[in-house]
């Protein structure tokens, strides 16, 4: 009997732990950007990322924000490289030297260029895939960054890319630009992220319950832009 009474209570504390767990969750609004799927989706699948004028509107604000900034999303060896998830055994450098050299011209090409130009070909998006490649190689020979065409780009896109990846000079007055130009944005969770789920805030003095205080809540979970890197 007491070892049944035992079962029967530790049961119920486990359970009410869960619960009181689930009931601590707290979402936040999260708006859904034009180039949203950049961030949340599988690139090998994503039809958004093929169209040619997103191509180029991605291509020009990485221009604009600086490409030498970004290169730490790469991780690259001598024989393959990994960019967001996706496994090519293939160096980096040669492959994209490779590239430009092989586009339209169908004499030269070995099975795997001619296979990576056909795709792009079908897709309609060749011609900016080749200007991407390009103005990337001649970017790393030159080492100058490039210039970029302002109409093209998404200057949410470059605030964004400067919340996350531009923080050598992190310090509290940059922190509270960031959160609030996340919840100018509309990107409550992506600003929650920021208080309470990244590591290169975590120890600046913000004033956290403050500033959450400040956010959209909602009932159910949307991904954020600025991603959860605690988990």
């Amino acid at each position: 009997m007491n070892k049944l009474l035992t079962i029967s209570l530790l049961i119920f504390l486990f359970l009410s732990c869960k619960n009181d767990k689930k009931s601590e969750l707290e979402y936040y609004a999260e708006n859904q950007t034009s180039f949203f799927d950049l961030r949340n989706s599988d690139w090998t699948k994503n039809s958004w990322i093929r169209k040619p004028e997103n191509l180029k509107m991605v291509h020009e604000s990485f221009k604009k924000f600086g490409y030498g900034k970004l290169e730490n999303l790469i991780s690259k060896s001598e024989s393959h490289f990994l960019i967001e998830g996706i496994y090519i055994k293939r160096n980096f450098e040669n492959l994209m030297d490779s590239l430009q050299l092989t586009y339209n011209k169908p004499k030269i090409q070995t099975k795997y260029y001619a296979e990576f130009w056909n795709r792009r070909k079908a897709e309609q998006n060749d011609s900016i895939v080749y200007e991407i490649i390009r103005e990337f190689n001649s970017m790393k020979s030159d080492k100058k960054q490039l210039n970029y065409e302002n109409q093209f780009v998404n200057d949410t896109l470059v605030d964004l890319l400067k919340i996350e990846f531009d923080n050598d000079n992190l310090n509290l007055e940059k922190a509270k630009s960031d959160f609030y130009k996340l919840k100018k944005y509309g990107l409550h969770q992506s600003a929650y992220n920021l208080l309470y789920e990244r590591a290169e805030y975590s120890e600046l003095d913000l004033d956290r319950e403050k500033l959450k205080q400040e956010l959209n809540k909602t009932t159910e979970y949307y991904n954020a832009w600025l991603i959860d890197t605690e988990k």
